[in-house]
């Protein structure tokens, strides 16, 4: 059960809505910045990240204190395009800080039956949990997140969140730093307990969902892009020659031996002794 925030939202709910299912280091923000891109599905950010709230104020314009109310009023507004298609994205430990926030104190899945009561979920997932989680840790340790090779004026048809400048230090020393076996074990565990929370909720409300693989958008962009908009009802040749966002592939050789570790501790633990 969710407190009232404020006004009714009926008048900014009128529309075809989505949203982007997903945990972090999933590819979601490559997902979502090519549907932006396509003009013609919304425009799916991380609207409810608590660490990129202050900047989408600003961006919207909005004071630094407003209220829940006016937040979600202008950002339902924003995130959708003419047609009146709406699309927002949010990782599941998102879901539940907006559900503590807005007054949800039973089940985190209430707040997404409140704000998103007709929506369609595009759930993508990675199937390589350890790279994901590997992936994770490298960007909690870095701060870096994300990775442009464009400046901000060219970013900025992929969405505000790619337009702004990029977060972290893309050239941190990493010498020396090495995940440990239990932390990544750890980072698996939540990420899955996060997907588990996803699947039980599409189960239970018995809400309309299409699974995508990271893996799979990373080898057919175009092809998966195009089966996206034919779920939402867009036209799928709207994915035609679009170009990838200027995302440049973080997981490099550092990624690689810290994989390498891991796997090589996981084989010891695994074998009898």
């Amino acid at each position: 059960m969710c407190a009232p925030y404020g006004d009714d939202t009926s008048k900014v709910m009128r529309h075809a809505t989505y949203v982007i299912a997903s945990t972090p280091r999933s590819g979601s923000s490559l997902l979502a910045a090519g549907l932006v891109a396509t003009g013609v599905v919304g425009r799916p950010e991380e609207y409810f990240t608590p660490d990129h709230i202050g900047s989408y104020k600003e961006d919207l314009r909005l004071p630094i204190d407003c209220s829940w109310a006016e937040y979600l009023e202008k950002v339902m507004a924003f995130a959708a395009t003419e047609n009146g298609v709406r699309g927002v994205k949010i990782h599941w430990r998102h879901v539940v800080e907006l559900a503590r926030a807005l007054g949800c104190r039973d089940d985190p899945g209430d707040v997404l039956e409140m704000l998103f009561p007709a929506a369609v979920f595009v759930n993508i997932v990675r199937a390589d949990r350890r790279a994901q989680a590997i992936s994770l840790f490298r960007a909690e340790t870095t701060g870096e997140w994300f990775r442009s090779s464009g400046s901000s004026r060219r970013a900025r048809p992929w969405g505000l969140y790619l337009a702004r400048p990029t977060p972290g230090q893309a050239e941190a020393d990493l010498t020396g730093v090495a995940p440990t076996y239990e932390q990544i074990v750890g980072m698996e565990r939540s990420i899955d307990a996060e997907q588990a929370a996803w699947t039980n909720y599409f189960t239970t409300r018995r809400r309309e969902f299409l699974t995508v693989r990271y893996e799979d958008l990373d080898s057919n962009y175009h092809g998966e892009i195009a089966r996206v908009l034919q779920f939402l009802g867009a036209d799928p040749a709207r994915a035609v020659g679009l170009p990838k966002p200027p995302l440049e592939r973080q997981s490099d050789h550092i990624n690689e031996h810290w994989r390498r570790l891991i796997d090589q501790e996981h084989r010891h633990k695994s074998t009898p002794k």
